[in-house]
């Protein structure tokens, strides 16, 4: 939808414009979760999900902090700050922005006593004019094409002046803290310990850190068996340690009955019939069938000796006398031709 870029210009939404990111996020969540999933089978796969995402950040995380792109731009000290300060994903959008920006021309400057004024113009565009403000003392810029204050990179007009200055190095003003590898860094490293607010989300917050935390611990302590068990041995003493003084056991809480209580697999119901849910397993006898007349088991009804006397299946004329059986094998065809004339005068 590009009618919402003139609504969200000069806001910062991170370059959310469509509803693109939650399809996108909704398909993932689609190849884990379905609608007949119970309440164990969903919290297992949507913690499923979730590591299937973390892992994947992590490995951007990874293609980002290690290597370095090759420089392809005529302004090798900018672009290869920009790929020191900004993640890989970004530092592409950094480039081609930098790329564009030798199609900029500094038409005017105007210099006061804070600040110094340039407008920019686009290559034989001179309807495409832009003003970008260089604050001397918070060695800042702001332009009024809104690039910046929209998704957080600089724009064209910005690194025009950048060169236009001969900087070779980008200001921290315009390094957004959000695209730079070291977003984390604070992240990971802060305590939210003494964080006032809502207990649960401070329990959260801190169930978090930790995590991210045990993570690390993780991958570097399982790849000796020596490591792997020094450190097993010690978490179990310390997480039996912490139980003990807060309290908590692994068994959950038990009620005043002794019953404990918390979240347990939900029953089990079959879909068809009702089953023998209420019978032992050793009790299941083999089912055996009832005839549909008598309801007697042991016989069907085909056999059953109280229904009705099987019919013969073809009735004899009593006034045919028998034939000897050498008179039948030498008169059978007449007999049978005869037969055959009394069939058809009966139908007519």
């Amino acid at each position: 939808m590009s009618w919402a870029t003139a609504y969200i210009r000069g806001c910062f939404y991170a370059g959310l414009r469509t509803t693109s990111r939650c399809e996108s996020l909704h398909a993932k969540m689609g190849r884990f979760v379905e609608r007949r999933y119970g309440i164990l089978e969903f919290v297992t796969n949507f913690q499923r999900c979730v590591d299937f995402l973390r892992n994947n950040e992590d490995e951007l995380d990874f293609r980002s902090l290690y290597g370095s792109p090759v420089l392809q731009t005529q302004f090798p000290e900018l672009e290869n700050s920009g790929a020191l300060n900004y993640t890989k994903k970004i530092f592409m959008r950094f480039r081609d922005a930098l790329k564009r920006s030798v199609r900029i021309t500094i038409v005017e400057c105007n210099k006061l006593d804070d600040r110094t004024v340039y407008v920019t113009q686009k290559y034989r565009r001179p309807q495409f004019r832009w003003t970008v403000a260089h604050h001397f003392r918070e060695n800042s810029f702001f332009c009024s094409f809104l690039r910046f204050e929209s998704f957080g990179l600089p724009c064209v007009h910005i690194l025009a002046v950048l060169v236009q200055l001969d900087i070779g190095c980008l200001p921290e003003s315009i390094v957004l803290k959000r695209w730079s590898k070291t977003a984390k860094v604070e992240l990971e490293g802060s305590s939210p310990m003494n964080k006032e607010g809502d207990v649960n989300a401070v329990y959260k917050v801190r169930v978090g850190a930790f995590l991210q935390h045990c993570k690390r611990l993780a991958r570097v302590a399982c790849m000796q068996e020596n490591d792997f068990k020094s450190y097993l041995e010690k978490i179990v003493e310390e997480t039996a340690f912490l139980e003990m003084k807060n309290g908590v056991g692994t068994t959950g809480r038990c009620s005043v009955d002794g019953a404990e209580e918390g979240v347990r697999d939900p029953v089990a119901v079959q879909s068809k019939g009702t089953g023998r849910g209420q019978e032992p397993f050793r009790c299941w006898g083999r089912k055996r069938r009832k005839c549909s007349t008598c309801g007697i088991v042991g016989h069907r009804r085909t056999h059953c000796p109280s229904g009705p006397a099987s019919q013969p299946t073809c009735s004899q004329d009593p006034t045919e006398d028998i034939v000897p059986h050498s008179e039948s094998q030498s008169h059978a065809p007449v007999r049978t031709v005869t037969n055959l004339f009394s069939r058809k005068s009966l139908c007519l």
